[in-house]
């Protein structure tokens, strides 16, 4: 039994926590609800979720938003769930080309033109903010960046204008030479979601991990973290991303990491739906079931490996529930924002739901750690 002065000192410690406003936040749960997945958000427990981004709406060179998936006429029901939960809702922009990169952010009319609309978007009573997804890995001209940039500032100044002020964040990915971002851009964003996964890809020249906590691969999430805090991104706003998806190679060999004979293909972590997903039907946990799975210390993830009909070698790479709980403590240890999931729904809510209950405190001491 615990003497009766150090529960009175406990119950104290307790109540400082929870009054303290210097008290740290618990882990975010963020994650992107993918178009293709239309009915996944059904069975998040969304009560739970700090952040939804919808995701997509595709950006074309004349500033319009070409492509939007419905949004938001086909998503009332949606959006009635997030009012009703209290559950931010953001838009995804997304832009994945240089050559659309160059021709927009040249152009002072295709600039404008992406403001109001993204503007118009962001005003609607549902939604919470906008989040920018611009992937361009090379090619980007230093006038079209300079021209971005000073969108983001007056689309951020913008978006504090309405009532009630809207979120903007981004999606950062691996930093290159002509990097799409830098320390006073990344100032700007309510949070910064940074590129954590696609190590290895499709057309990879060997088989490896797709979300690889360390080692030395060119992208892990020590390496991203480095990165954004390079850049000046506050820990607590810097969101690491966790793909609930892998990569299957057919591979020379036995060993692990063995060079690739042909493009991969792309997995998933539970089965699912032909309709939804037609061409991604390998569950990464019938896999397991039906060939074991292997640890990788070094990187931090797991692979599997079996020989197919065909006699040939074949690997595929994921993240499992041992992967994630080490990527949780590093999170945890870093005192950094969260975890984003890429999508909502390619698990079933498997690994999600173990984030949401390994993320919360378990003890006085876990609420200690916080501080």
């Amino acid at each position: 039994m615990i003497p009766r002065g150090w529960r009175i000192f406990l119950v104290f410690c307790l109540m400082a926590w929870n009054l303290s406003p210097a008290t740290a936040q618990p882990l975010k749960a963020m994650g992107y609800l993918a178009w293709w997945m239309p009915q996944s958000w059904q069975t998040l427990p969304l009560q739970e979720i700090d952040r939804l981004f919808f995701f997509e709406l595709k950006v074309d060179a004349s500033g319009a938003i070409s492509e939007r998936h419905g949004w938001p006429e086909q998503w009332g029901e949606l959006q009635q769930a997030t009012q009703r939960e209290k559950v931010p809702l953001d838009l995804t922009l997304t832009l994945f080309d240089s050559e659309t990169f160059n021709r927009l952010f040249s152009s002072p009319q295709a600039v404008n033109k992406l403001l109001t609309d993204s503007l118009e978007l962001a005003a609607h009573p549902n939604v919470s903010g906008l989040h920018l997804d611009f992937e361009i890995y090379g090619g980007a001209s230093s006038k079209a960046i300079t021209s971005y940039k000073a969108f983001l500032a007056q689309l951020s100044q913008q978006l504090r204008r309405l009532s009630p002020s809207r979120n903007l964040s981004v999606f950062l990915p691996v930093q290159t030479d002509d990097a799409l971002y830098d320390a006073p851009s990344l100032g700007l964003m309510d949070w910064v979601v940074s590129q954590s996964y696609d190590a290895h890809y499709r057309s990879s020249k060997n088989a490896g991990p797709v979300a690889p906590l360390a080692g030395q691969d060119g992208l892990t999430w020590e390496k991203a973290m480095s990165d954004a805090l390079g850049l000046g991104v506050p820990r607590n706003r810097l969101i690491l991303t966790f793909p609930l998806y892998g990569y299957e190679w057919i591979v020379k060999d036995k060993q692990a990491r063995s060079p690739t004979q042909q493009p991969g293909l792309t997995t998933t972590f539970s089965d699912v739906d032909k309709e939804f997903l037609p061409d991604v039907q390998i569950s990464i946990t019938q896999r397991v079931r039906q060939f074991g799975a292997t640890h990788d210390p070094s990187s931090g993830s797991s692979y599997y490996q079996f020989q197919n009909e065909q006699g040939q070698q074949v690997q595929g790479w994921f993240e499992d529930w041992w992967s994630l709980s080490r990527k949780i403590d590093f999170v945890k240890a870093e005192k950094l924002g969260g975890l984003a999931f890429f999508v909502f729904g390619y698990d079933k809510e498997q690994l999600l739901g173990y984030y949401l209950y390994q993320k919360r405190p378990k003890s006085l001491i876990d609420l200690i750690n916080l501080q």
